[in-house]
């Protein structure tokens, strides 16, 4: 059999270079991608098959779960329009945060402007948010001008996640979300309790309006700071916290003079706090 394929990829037999693939893990040698770039058009169509496997996505699957990863890097390479159509379908399977996600977003940013037809004609079709909120990433990062991605953003940022909603904004880079943005920003409801990430919409928000050039009211302005100030808060006692915590206890009673040092030094206490303790 090893024999058969070694034949067949002398004879220039395109499927079976792809197929090799399937028996890489998470690092693709350079040599066998070069040798499927140089193949062009070719290598589409047995590319967009092992991407279109979601057998293929699990970690215990052949190829540990890194061929759709390959295949996606590779199509965003030969920016093979036919590969539009997959490469977004791809993404109703995985979400933000998964290595899928980031090489197909990165694939079809290579392809450019050619991608937003089709995202747009996805976009108007389906209701799953997850998938939505994909779609309008991508159509964010595209570079395209289109009144109807500016309403679609504007619309997240009515009735979806308005982080989301403001990072595709000041990705989208059109000034005239600044008052929208402004709107959703006034809108917040604060999170009394404090945290890490409290009222981190007000941060994105606020992110949002002044990366696309605008400025807070003094009311704005006014919460911004409290949000700020709550955090900082929260810092303060986490590391006041974490010095009391790690602060040596002293003992009521002193330890021997030969004993080890009530500070968890491990050098004899007479060596160690004796004379800081008789002062």
């Amino acid at each position: 059999m090893e024999t058969e394929k070694t034949e067949a990829l002398e004879r220039g037999d395109t499927g079976e270079l792809v197929r090799r693939l399937l028996q890489q893990g998470k690092g693709l040698p350079p040599s066998l991608r070069s040798d499927i770039l140089s193949r062009g058009g070719e290598a589409v169509a047995p590319l967009i098959a092992l991407l279109a496997d979601p057998a293929l996505d699990d970690r215990d699957a052949v190829g540990q779960g890194y061929v759709p990863l390959h295949a996606a890097q590779l199509l965003g390479e030969l920016r093979a329009p036919e590969a539009i159509g997959p490469l977004l379908e791809a993404l109703s399977r995985t979400e933000p945060g998964y290595l899928l996600y980031e090489d197909v977003r990165r694939a079809l940013e290579k392809l450019g402007s050619a991608v937003v037809p089709q995202a747009l004609e996805l976009l108007a079709r389906t209701e799953e948010p997850g998938y939505r909120e994909s779609l309008l990433s991508v159509l964010a990062h595209g570079g395209v001008k289109d009144e109807r991605i500016f309403e679609a953003l504007c619309e997240q940022l009515r009735t979806g996640d308005p982080v989301l909603a403001a990072f595709n904004l000041a990705e989208y880079d059109d000034p005239r979300a600044i008052e929208p943005l402004k709107q959703a920003l006034s809108a917040q409801e604060l999170e009394p309790k404090e945290g890490p990430f409290s009222n981190q919409n007000v941060i994105e928000l606020v992110a949002a309006i002044e990366e696309l050039g605008g400025s807070l009211e003094p009311s704005q302005q006014d919460t911004f700071d409290w949000v700020i100030a709550q955090r900082e808060r929260w810092r303060m006692e986490l590391l006041k916290d974490v010095v009391v915590a790690l602060r040596p206890l002293r003992r009521e009673e002193r330890p021997g003079r030969n004993a080890p040092c009530w500070c968890g030094s491990g050098v004899k206490y007479k060596k160690c706090h004796l004379s800081e303790d008789r002062r």
